[in-house]
């Protein structure tokens, strides 16, 4: 009789050592003959800037090969469900190779897989497994895992392929997957001074209605052969809008001397990196909508352009006008962070 070997588990992401693997020492001893897949992991970046937080939960998929990885991932079959007979022996065909790996943000659980993956029991070349991971989850084909959302709100991280790891006496040590970000994160933060950028102008209500991202890319799919990120460029700019967090403070050095208090926005743009970033504001200031267009945050007094698996804070500042018939002015000042420490630019509009 058939069955469908089916687990869904709870698994975390370890925030401070360099493994993370709870399994340390602890060989994965086989049952009649199969020999069960453990993984332990971190996220590189986590500690800090990272998109992910603590108590997030990430959902990615999990590649296991038999044996070596393939010198061609297109020709890769993927099986994403156990159909193997009770006390039947490894087959490629009916034990999974894709699997779901769950995790939440905070601490140093193993990764749960649904399914469960085996290791091919097999000695030399051909047995034991390697195994690669893709956040978020999609679909693997072609040699790719295909992503099903593209809203410019997906940390798209990767886990490079893992040296082929063997059975021997019919025990596999645990696997310890690292992943890496692939995209530029974009923070939004904003504050209101007065006219002489010296305190706060106190007596507005202002509230960040939308933020534009535009001409820009999100990603589509990994290939799995080198990592890399397939894009497509949005068919309209990246819209950002009702906030939860967006009210800009009415206040001015409570937290740091001289300096105003700010709002980060509770959206965050996760896009391709190496591009320039442009930006359209709307806000509401006493109740009526200012629109700001063509915002270009520079930085060493070039175009401000997005790097790989860095945390760029977008501050825009809301200048109150000199006369009660001005317009505010927006500045903008952009901070990079490799996720850890980072430079500063800015850019005034």
């Amino acid at each position: 009789m058939k069955k469908s070997m089916l687990l869904a588990a709870m698994a975390a992401v370890a925030m401070t050592s360099c493994s993370n693997n709870e399994f340390d020492d602890q060989p994965v001893a086989g049952s009649n003959g199969l020999v069960k897949i453990e993984i332990g992991q971190k996220v590189q970046g986590i500690e800090t800037k990272a998109a992910i937080a603590t108590g997030d939960r990430v959902e990615a998929t999990i590649i296991a090969t038999s044996g070596e990885a393939p010198s061609d991932w297109t020709a890769f079959v993927p099986v994403t469900e156990n159909t193997f007979a009770d006390g039947a022996n490894w087959n490629v065909s009916t034990f999974a190779n894709v699997s779901v790996g769950s995790f939440e943000a905070g601490t140093n659980q193993a990764i749960g897989l649904n399914p469960v993956l085996y290791a091919n029991p097999a000695t030399g070349a051909a047995g034991g497994a390697t195994l690669t991971g893709v956040a978020p989850k999609g679909t693997v084909e072609n040699g790719k895992v295909v992503f099903s959302v593209f809203d410019g709100q997906q940390d798209v991280m990767t886990a490079e392929t893992t040296e082929r790891n063997p059975v021997v006496g019919g025990n596999m040590d645990p696997f310890s997957l690292t992943f890496n970000h692939k995209t530029a994160q974009l923070r939004f933060r904003f504050a209101a001074v007065n006219n002489a950028g010296t305190g706060a102008w106190d007596d507005a209500a202002i509230k960040v209605k939308s933020v534009t991202v535009k001409k820009t890319y999100v990603p589509t799919a990994v290939k799995l052969q080198d990592m890399s990120v397939e894009w497509t460029k949005t068919a309209s700019n990246l819209l950002f809008d009702n906030f939860t967090t967006n009210e800009v403070p009415n206040t001015y050095g409570t937290t740091t001397e001289n300096t105003p208090d700010f709002v980060t926005l509770d959206k965050a743009a996760l896009v391709k990196p190496g591009v320039a970033v442009e930006l359209d504001v709307i806000v509401t200031i006493d109740g009526a909508d200012k629109a700001y267009t063509a915002i270009k945050p520079l930085k060493s007094g070039a175009a401000l352009t997005t790097s790989e698996g860095k945390f760029h804070n977008i501050s825009l500042t809301i200048k109150q006008p000199a006369s009660a018939s001005g317009t505010p002015t927006i500045v903008a000042t952009a901070t990079v962070t490799e996720w850890q420490e980072g430079d500063e630019g800015s850019a005034e509009l």
